[in-house]
């Protein structure tokens, strides 16, 4: 499996619309994804809102995972997806992300707040995967992967059994 991260600053959140349009709503932190797209937006922009000098509001982030032998359906991604979160430490972060699920290619959409809701601020100077991030990327597939339950490549049957 080959996997990529890119991560971009964005200026505003109107690329939640766009998104919302092409792709599966997937999941979300401090913000109710069953809100319409403009409303996701208003509540993006009230967080944010709250460091008005701020040009940079946000960060996109597109993860890309290729040539997968295994069918990740919606739940599995979400498990990806949470694991590479917290892994990273941005758990903390208001977002929503979306997925977009071919059967042997998943791309993850995030739209990040940089703005928490404690009132911190995320640094966007080392924009850019680094190593560690693809490492915590890795693992979190792995564990998903991996695991027989969800991987009828290491589900181990015998004659007598089955």
């Amino acid at each position: 499996m080959k996997m990529t991260i890119e991560e971009l600053k964005i200026d505003n959140f109107e690329l939640i619309k766009t998104l919302s349009q092409q792709y599966i709503l997937a999941n979300g932190s401090f913000i109710d994804i069953n809100l319409t797209p403009t409303q996701i937006i208003d509540d993006f922009n009230t967080l944010s809102g709250t460091r008005p000098r701020l040009k940079s509001l946000g960060i996109y982030i597109v993860i890309s995972l290729k040539n997968i032998y295994i069918n990740l359906n919606q739940q599995l991604c979400i498990q990806i997806v949470n694991q590479y979160i917290h892994g990273i430490g941005w758990h903390d972060l208001q977002y929503i992300c979306f997925f977009d699920i071919n059967p042997s290619n998943v791309y993850i959409h995030i739209v990040f707040n940089r703005v928490t809701p404690k009132g911190k601020l995320i640094d966007i100077k080392y924009l850019g995967a680094n190593w560690q991030q693809y490492e915590v990327l890795r693992q979190s597939c792995s564990r998903i992967l991996e695991n027989p339950a969800n991987n009828k490549y290491l589900q181990i049957r015998c004659n007598c059994c089955s």
